[in-house]
């Protein structure tokens, strides 16, 4: 579930925040509404520095939502934007709730997809501007997103995506089986420019290759209270590196209830772009498979182990990859699920 950050600027604006949070909330999103101060109320904050809390959502949000006008929304991101890789996606809604416009990261960012679903939530109509969407054709890092692939150039998706905005066949070959028919646009014989999902950062496949990543690893990690982000940080980058794993699979974040606000693993899932799933003591316990058991984490937390059980647990039992490592109050497992590849319907333009 997505972190959802919403402001508002009068009080029409505070009743559609507020409608709009609760039904976010409803599905499962982590949610929270700005207003001025005079506007507080029914599940809307006050803000005092509009410039403060628009970035400090923009840097700590997966989806940002203004309630006003463009103009307003683009003059409070523009110090912020980084890239489309990295960028939170952002939208605008007017305080009517007629339209719902998707203004910065589409695909990747999934502000196109939230246009649409804020749309439904509201009546309002969506209002996405990128080229691909707005021609009915295949998206190769929306495609991306929707099934858990890292995009390991991002320059690469530009020439893609011209590529088929001009009419050309664009190759397509995969290291994993992908369920349904391939979309129009793409082809699995020799093209000049294709897409390859594979583990091989450096493959040549062909003349000009769109590499995609399996997201597949999911890592489980203990801590002792307030370490840091940078502590965290660098003890997962040292077990990935001596163990040749590519950072950029990294799907998903896991660890026990009790540390699911400590604030070095919330950043850590944040810089990775994924989510930080935590599980109880007593869902942990139930966790099928063997483990390395501490009788220490057991009386500090009520379970003989965290970082694999949580791992396993995260990517439903699937297979360990790295066993419990341990440093200076840190302990991490790494497992790897199943990406299950598809093409669906609104793939195939």
């Amino acid at each position: 579930m997505a972190k959802i950050g919403v402001i508002a600027f009068s009080e029409k604006g505070k009743l559609l925040g507020s409608f709009l949070l609760h039904r976010l909330e409803e599905e499962g999103h982590s949610v929270q509404g700005y207003v001025p101060g005079k506007y507080a109320g029914e599940k809307m904050e006050a803000f005092t520095d509009f410039h403060q809390i628009s970035g400090t959502l923009f840097e700590e949000k997966d989806i940002v939502i203004f309630i006003g006008a463009c103009g307003i929304a683009v003059r409070a991101i523009a110090p912020h934007i980084k890239n489309k890789m990295e960028d939170p996606g952002v939208l605008v809604l007017d305080e009517c709730g007629k339209y719902v416009i998707s203004l910065l990261s589409g695909h990747v960012g999934g502000a196109n997809e939230f246009a649409r679903r804020v749309g439904k939530m509201v009546g309002a109509e969506p209002v996405i501007t990128t080229a691909t969407d707005r021609n009915g054709l295949f998206a190769v890092d929306d495609w991306a997103v929707k099934n858990s692939l890292h995009i390991w150039e991002p320059a690469s998706v530009k020439e893609i995506s011209s590529r088929i905005l001009a009419g050309e066949k664009v190759g397509f070959l995969s290291h994993i089986p992908v369920k349904g028919n391939l979309p129009g646009q793409l082809t699995m014989e020799h093209a000049e420019a294709g897409i390859a999902v594979c583990y091989d950062r450096d493959g040549q496949y062909f003349p000009i290759t769109c590499r995609l990543v399996p997201m597949d690893l999911v890592v489980g990690m203990g801590c002792r209270r307030d370490k840091s982000y940078a502590e965290l940080d660098s003890f997962l980058h040292l077990v990935f590196q001596e163990r040749g794993l590519e950072t950029e699979r990294i799907g998903l974040l896991c660890s026990i209830d009790v540390k699911g606000k400590e604030e070095g693993l919330q950043k850590l899932a944040k810089a990775f772009r994924v989510g930080l799933q935590t599980f109880s003591a007593s869902e942990l316990s139930k966790a099928a498979g063997n483990f390395t058991a501490s009788a220490f984490v057991e009386k500090q937390v009520g379970v003989d182990n965290v970082c694999e059980r949580s791992a396993s647990l995260g990517s439903g039992g699937g297979r360990r990859l790295v066993a419990k490592q341990t440093g200076d109050g840190m302990t991490l497992a790494v497992y790897q699920r199943e990406v299950i590849l598809q093409f669906s319907e609104t793939d195939r333009a």
